[in-house]
């Protein structure tokens, strides 16, 4: 079957969230229900906040019909102890094969919306039967729909962030989350719901059997989040998609220069003398396009927080309009780069610290530069990590992104494994007290 071919997998600028049922998703108000059919007119009466036709909660709308559906709806279910991502025996083995660069494009891949379903068949073909996150997920059965799966890293962080920013009083989810994406050979991606921080623990169990097999997450140094069991969220798409499902993905620099007019393809060469990492398809608010700087951009070691800041203070999100959490969680997506280093510049002014860095670099006659949020980062770093080029050039370390985690502490995305943490936004550890090398690495939006 001929596939159609992509650069990039993740595409991080969704809304999400969900639950089985409006009471249990803590909507205050019943939550309409959208026509319970696959026809594509009657899914237009959908949208994100309805009761879907499998009776959980709307929490992806793609916007037109994708080759995998349009949209996404989510239905938590109650937790089991004893849930491991796959059974023990199974616990060590990839779900992937062949050369090294080809698993870890299939693996970047397999984070993305729309990859929930293949990931959830690949585990259950490995697996078989048992009692698992996969085998859970398919087996859960409502309004006679089994069409059910284990949402990839990207679905499960959508559905996070829709959870994270309704202002009525949303149930809990205790613990850790179950995705479909597999990081390592014995190693899957999952998320804490106390915070939104997606882990592979990879820094810790690599070599220490992984946590394929485990029931409960590990509990990290310094944090006061405990090891609990791990949860389980049921997703589902429609309509019934068109298209082929995309090849792995083979991102490469093309050579080729684009103008800031377009068109672009991402691994052109930006107008600015940069990489285009990023093609939202279409004009948006903020433009079309996000190039990286080239690597003699970055600085290391500046701190995210201006020297001499007070939280209890200066802070960046007050509590005027939207509580500060709903606009920390919406600093996180793509587009919202430049509209959060502004924001910073503002409360910060002059000084040494990161996103002055990025807004202060100039080259080929653009200024206009700006600190990433969380998802460009991300995206940044899914789409151009195994470019072995001297124009990308990044460090197997800790990069800031522009998106506050909290009154101390903003968002990293770690090239080393893709892992987003948060950290301190004056970086000394409390072991050495010496700075740890984040760095700063510029983006500008075009077209």
């Amino acid at each position: 079957m001929k596939r159609r071919i992509l650069f990039f997998a993740v595409l991080g600028c969704v809304l999400i969230g969900g639950s089985v049922s409006a009471q249990r998703a803590g909507i205050t108000s019943p939550a309409p229900v959208c026509a319970p059919s696959a026809d594509k007119r009657a899914a237009e009466s959908c949208a994100i906040g309805k009761v879907g036709p499998g009776g959980g909660v709307i929490f992806h709308d793609a916007g037109r019909l994708e080759w995998w559906g349009r949209y996404l709806e989510a239905a938590v279910l109650p937790t089991r102890a004893g849930t491991t991502w796959s059974p023990p025996a199974n616990s060590e083995i990839s779900l992937y094969s062949g050369d090294v660069a080809t698993v870890r494009r299939q693996r970047i891949d397999a984070k993305a919306i729309g990859m929930g379903a293949i990931n959830t068949d690949l585990i259950i073909k490995q697996s078989g039967p048992g009692i698992y996150a996969a085998r859970r997920a398919t087996e859960f059965v409502k309004n006679g729909l089994d069409d059910w799966f284990l949402p990839s890293k990207d679905e499960l962080n959508a559905f996070y962030d829709f959870r994270a920013t309704q202002t009525g009083s949303v149930a809990p989810i205790a613990g850790p989350v179950w995705s479909s994406t597999e990081a390592w050979k014995n190693i899957a991606w999952y998320q804490l719901f106390q915070d939104g921080t997606q882990f592979s623990d990879s820094y810790l169990l690599a070599s220490q059997g992984g946590n394929k097999g485990r029931n409960t997450n590990i509990k990290y140094p310094g944090t006061d989040f405990p090891s609990l069991p791990y949860n389980v969220v049921a997703v589902r798409a429609f309509p019934q998609g068109t298209g082929e499902v995309p090849s792995t993905s083979l991102p490469r620099l093309t050579g080729k220069t684009c103008t800031s007019d377009g068109p672009c393809a991402v691994g052109d060469v930006g107008p600015a003398g940069g990489v285009v990492f990023y093609d939202a398809g279409k004009k948006k608010p903020w433009g079309r396009y996000l190039e990286v700087s080239p690597k003699d951009a970055e600085k290391i070691g500046w701190p995210w927080r201006k020297p001499g800041y007070s939280p209890g203070r200066d802070r960046i999100y007050d509590e005027v309009g939207l509580p500060s959490r709903i606009k920390r969680v919406r600093s996180k997506a793509i587009g919202m780069g430049a509209a959060n280093t502004r924001v910073i510049l503002e409360r910060y002014g002059r000084g040494r610290y990161a996103a002055r860095a990025a807004s202060d670099y100039e080259v080929n006659g653009y200024g206009d530069w700006f600190l990433p949020s969380a998802d460009e980062l991300e995206v940044m770093y899914n789409v151009l990590y195994a470019v072995e080029e001297p124009l990308i050039g990044f460090a197997p370390t800790y990069y800031w992104s522009s998106s506050e985690y909290d009154l101390r502490n903003a968002w990293t995305v770690l090239f080393r494994s893709g892992q987003r943490f948060d950290r301190e936004g004056w970086f000394t550890t409390k072991d050495t007290g010496k700075p740890n090398a984040i760095r700063v690495r510029p983006i500008r939006a075009f077209g």
